[in-house]
């Protein structure tokens, strides 16, 4: 079931849409490049040992599309345009090993990841919605925290993340690729 929030929800993706939601990385990996961000590789998200992954977060039913609902008042939410992605972890062994070495308990938090909105559709407060969504579903779940992460250069995105979405941000993690960890105290509540 959709999550309506005003002209867009949110909805999980299935099995048959795995192209899609990889077609979506892809082509913001390849914006991020030629932005000179450096956040994803194009051609990362085909990989079979990624796609692998992210068909079972598929599975899982942790793989959402953001949806542009179709203006008709008989469509049902998220049946419209598909125009982004954002995956949820629970239990990640990659979630475990940026996190593990911060926290008391890396386990009490939804991590977010593959937050995409296409390119013609920023501007519409997506992003900080998604991040709602987020904390809703990690609620659900026992959860008290929201948890994301970036490459640890990437000064566009570590600077939205504690200005614009209000994250308490960490020290990189110093593995063999540096990464940005940010986290953020659940505030929503159920409804």
């Amino acid at each position: 079931m959709a999550v309506t929030a005003d002209l867009f929800s949110f909805r999980p993706a299935e099995p048959k849409e795995l192209d899609i939601f990889i077609d979506i990385l892809e082509r913001a990996a390849e914006w991020m490049v030629a932005n000179k961000l450096n956040q994803w590789i194009p051609g990362s998200f085909v990989a079979s040992k990624t796609r692998a992954h992210i068909e079972h977060t598929i599975s899982l039913g942790n793989a959402y599309f953001i949806i542009k609902n179709d203006s008709t008042s008989t469509s049902a939410p998220g049946s419209g345009t598909i125009i982004g992605t954002f995956t949820l972890n629970y239990t990640d062994a990659f979630d475990e090993m940026l996190w593990k070495d911060l926290v008391e308990d890396w386990s009490d938090a939804v991590y977010l990841h593959r937050l995409v909105v296409e390119r013609e559709y920023k501007g519409y407060g997506l992003g900080p919605k998604a991040l709602m969504f987020a904390e809703v579903e990690g609620l659900k779940r026992g959860k008290h925290y929201l948890r994301l992460d970036c490459m640890a250069d990437n000064k566009l995105l570590k600077a939205y993340y504690r200005e614009k979405v209000h994250f308490k941000e960490f020290e990189d993690y110093p593995g063999e690729r540096l990464f940005g960890r940010f986290e953020r105290l659940i505030t929503a509540t159920l409804a």
